[in-house]
């Protein structure tokens, strides 16, 4: 395992993550799988990681999960939204991951965050090598210089960052970058565990 990898696991479980290496994204998968019971409630934050998995798949086929970025009706959107704040278990990955053992989140409408900080009764952060930065500048940095215009161009949101690539801190009704959560400690033990994967993931 790497070092950085190694250090980073050995940080996320003193802050009370639960934490967990994957050499593969198919190793990721089946970690994703053995946490999530027969039975159980499963909804999961805009995510590419989740998707390059497979776990998107997984829990269309296996936990009755409906999908509300594929529903064109607002008002069913909206509801199916809103059931992730009770749902069991809560996919998602993570804009950065510190080094320290903390994580970095931004988000537009927080429909991600929100359930990350509190509802589910367990979070499954899954998050690729490259997202592992040295500091919360170095997040931040990330965040303005990869996630966002990457994320923004591939939603399409018509923001300036799309143009060239970097955050303009814009006042865009598109925006997606409005709220930063750090999460500096897990209160709750191993409610939110963090799946470390060994290749280059998401944006």
């Amino acid at each position: 395992m790497d070092a950085v990898i190694a250090k980073t696991l050995e940080n996320l479980k003193a802050n009370q993550f639960g934490a967990y290496y994957a050499e593969t994204s198919a190793d990721a998968l089946e970690i994703v799988k053995s946490l999530i019971a027969e039975g159980e409630k499963v909804d999961r934050g805009g995510s590419m990681t989740i998707e390059q998995i497979g776990a998107l798949d997984y829990i269309l086929e296996n936990c009755g999960y409906t999908d509300p970025y594929k529903v064109t009706d607002p008002a069913e959107k909206e509801k199916l939204m809103q059931a992730r704040y009770t749902c069991d278990t809560f996919l998602c990955s993570a804009n950065a991951v510190i080094s320290d053992g903390r994580l970095y989140n931004e988000d537009g409408i927080c429909s991600r965050v929100a359930p990350m900080l509190y509802g589910p009764k367990q979070v499954i952060v899954v998050a690729g090598r490259n997202k592992i930065v040295n500091t919360e500048a170095e997040a931040r940095k990330r965040m303005m210089t990869v996630a966002a215009p990457l994320n923004a161009k591939r939603l399409n949101t018509g923001t300036p960052c799309t143009e060239d690539g970097v955050c303009h801190n814009c006042k865009s009704e598109r925006r997606i970058c409005c709220s930063t959560v750090i999460t500096n400690f897990n209160r709750i033990k191993e409610r939110i565990k963090v799946i470390i994967v060994n290749e280059d993931l998401g944006m």
